[in-house]
């Protein structure tokens, strides 16, 4: 089970980091594209950890020496997961729209907001992860454990997405009133 998710996370990482490079390959990244090729290693890296994962060898260690492999594969699956939405719906929305129009994640302040949120979602998530101990119950405990975590797990990832919702609108309108003050539109670099 352990090397499925290790093969799906190097899988991913590789084509996250092969549609953030592809685009300008000679040109140093940006700051944004330098981000997001760092939490594709960080899922490549997720990935080769899976491997390592046996049941067998992690049963009976201390919660607290879990919680770091944890806030890492939490990351990992967290960046993942919002990088595969946040892209299907930049391309849906752009498919829906009559007019040309921006896209929802556009700006290198919405990206940072992104993985910022997403980044601390993932350490969350592994955290309690981690602390609760849910890996080491047996197997009539682990839905009552699993129950648990996910009830310390839901208001986090609630306020965190609402917070991440309300700033990516917000950096976004800030955007747009910012152009308009200085007399521009965002199709003036189109002319």
């Amino acid at each position: 089970f352990s090397a499925y998710f290790g093969g799906l996370f190097i899988l991913v990482g590789c084509l996250i980091l092969w549609r953030v490079t592809s685009h300008q390959a000679l040109d140093p990244l940006p700051m944004p594209k330098l981000y997001l090729s760092t939490f594709a290693g960080l899922i490549i890296l997720s990935g080769l950890l899976c491997f390592l994962l046996d049941r067998k060898v992690f049963i009976g260690l201390r919660p607290w020496m879990k919680v770091p492999l944890y806030t890492i594969l939490g990351s990992a699956v967290s960046f993942a997961m919002t990088f595969a939405i946040v892209d299907v719906l930049n391309y849906v929305v752009g498919l829906c729209q009559v007019s040309v129009s921006k896209p929802i994640v556009e700006s290198s302040q919405q990206v940072l907001l992104v993985l910022g949120v997403s980044l601390a979602m993932g350490l969350a998530f592994g955290f309690t992860f981690g602390v609760l101990d849910v890996e080491d119950e047996d197997q009539f405990h682990l839905r009552m454990a699993l129950l648990r975590d996910e009830r310390y797990s839901e208001p986090v990832g609630a306020f965190l997405g609402a917070l991440a919702g309300f700033g990516l609108e917000f950096v976004r309108q800030k955007d747009d009133y910012s152009m308009l003050a200085a007399g521009k539109t965002e199709f003036d670099e189109d002319i």
